[in-house]
């Protein structure tokens, strides 16, 4: 993990692509207690919109906590269980080491590419 100055840390932003049952979102910066209701705001609103297929993109983000965690897992449960989530996490990311902490990559489905994740929630 590389140390960054504050002026040279990434801006947090999401960036959206249609899947044909879903979405891929491309998280970027920090995933922390101010951002993460931006990106349950938008898992909330695909999934209420009919989403069976959501790809979350973390390979932009540099750090993350418990809250940008928390709004995953929140749309992993609106999916149910016809639902499809995949995360993509470089595997010496500091999310990834989020996610191993809390013992989830026993449930979830972790991908280091974006095509894998997009042909696990279509298959």
């Amino acid at each position: 993990m590389m140390d960054l100055t504050i002026e040279e840390w990434p801006p947090f932003g999401l960036a959206e692509k249609p899947l044909a049952s879903g979405l891929v979102l491309t998280v970027s910066g920090e995933l922390d207690m101010a951002t993460a209701p931006d990106l349950r705001e938008r898992l909330t609103v695909a999934t209420e919109g009919g989403a069976t297929a959501l790809v979350v993109d973390l390979r932009h983000v540099k750090f993350m906590d418990s809250l940008g965690l928390a709004a995953i897992l929140h749309a992993r449960s609106r999916l149910g269980d016809g639902g499809r989530l995949a995360i993509v996490l470089a595997r010496d990311s500091y999310p990834h080491l989020v996610f191993e902490t809390a013992g989830l990559p026993r449930s979830l489905a972790l991908f280091e590419s974006l095509p894998e994740a997009v042909a696990h929630v279509t298959a």
